[in-house]
């Protein structure tokens, strides 16, 4: 298990950060879901399901209502993601009748709904499919038999800002827009932010001034953006020089070039003056061919 795994499963198991992740791509923040109300999967199903990598299951309970929840945190695009959430939930419903009913599911027995949240935490762009019609090939006639099924996916690396509707995870979903994008709002420059978010934020991205500053506070939130955008302030003025000194020594490069290409044609015209040297010769001493000697030669 690497470190983004287990800091995912500390950060995004708490339960009021965990069911921000479904409130913010189902309900835009809005506080639908409660963390009062979810439970640790415990359960032989967990297991099974959790060794095929999914990270966090968790049950929500309201009432009569009950739904397996499932986060995936990947840090990589996965081109088969599509399919490896069918699997999850498939393998998730079967165990789920198998410890439930002993012989048969009866008549008008409805299972509980079993939704998974694939959160991408990347700094490329996912390009792998996000429905199963864009990873299976379906021929011409057998649209209407397909069966489609499509990844519950969030991106943080896109200009689209989600809302959480809870601080911890709003910031470390916010963190990592900044990073990846290298551009800090003016409003948010006295912004605080959670010290578990940040942490988390550093574990996802390496980003080494996160860490700084996670070390230098001391316990509650934490001044972030002044020093990140101080950050990406000189690592484009450092782009800025190494463009303009590539540029010089490329100049300095052609000028030379020049000189060099200058002086063998005036030597060039001084031997076809003198006309006592073959063409061959003439070229084997400068360098220029025999092609340019020759239109040289007219130009006298």
């Amino acid at each position: 298990m690497n470190s983004i795994d287990i800091e995912s499963k500390k950060f995004l198991g708490q339960p009021k950060n965990f069911v921000s992740i479904f409130n913010a791509l189902l309900f835009d923040g809005k506080q639908v879901l409660k963390p009062e109300y979810l439970k640790d999967e415990n359960s032989e199903l967990v297991m099974n399901v959790s060794s095929k990598h999914v990270d966090i299951i968790k049950r929500y309970e309201d009432g009569t209502y009950l739904d397996l929840f499932v986060i995936e945190s990947q840090s990589y695009v996965d081109p088969s993601m599509v399919a490896r959430v069918m699997e999850y939930e498939s393998v998730a419903r079967m165990r789920y009748i198998r410890q439930n009913f002993k012989k048969h599911v009866p008549m008008h027995t409805r299972l509980p709904m079993i939704l998974t949240v694939v959160l991408y935490v990347g700094e490329s762009k996912w390009n792998a499919a996000k429905r199963l019609s864009e990873l299976e090939i379906i021929h011409p006639g057998f649209e209407d038999m397909f069966n489609e099924f499509k990844l519950n996916l969030i991106e943080l690396n896109t200009n689209h800002k989600y809302n959480t509707g809870e601080k911890a995870t709003q910031d470390f979903f916010d963190l990592l827009r900044m990073i990846y994008r290298k551009q800090i709002l003016k409003e948010d420059l006295d912004r605080e932010f959670n010290r578990d978010a940040l942490y988390f934020a550093y574990v996802v991205t390496k980003n080494k001034e996160l860490l700084n500053i996670y070390q230098e506070s001391e316990k509650g939130d934490v001044k972030v953006c002044r020093a990140l955008d101080e950050m990406f302030e000189e690592s484009t003025n450092k782009g800025i020089q190494m463009g303009i000194k590539q540029g010089i020594e490329q100049g300095i490069e052609q000028g030379v070039e020049r000189g060099v290409k200058n002086t063998q044609i005036k030597i060039a015209i001084n031997m076809l003056v003198r006309n006592n040297q073959t063409l061959e010769e003439i070229s084997e001493i400068v360098g220029l061919d025999l092609n340019a000697l020759r239109e040289l030669k007219k130009s006298i």
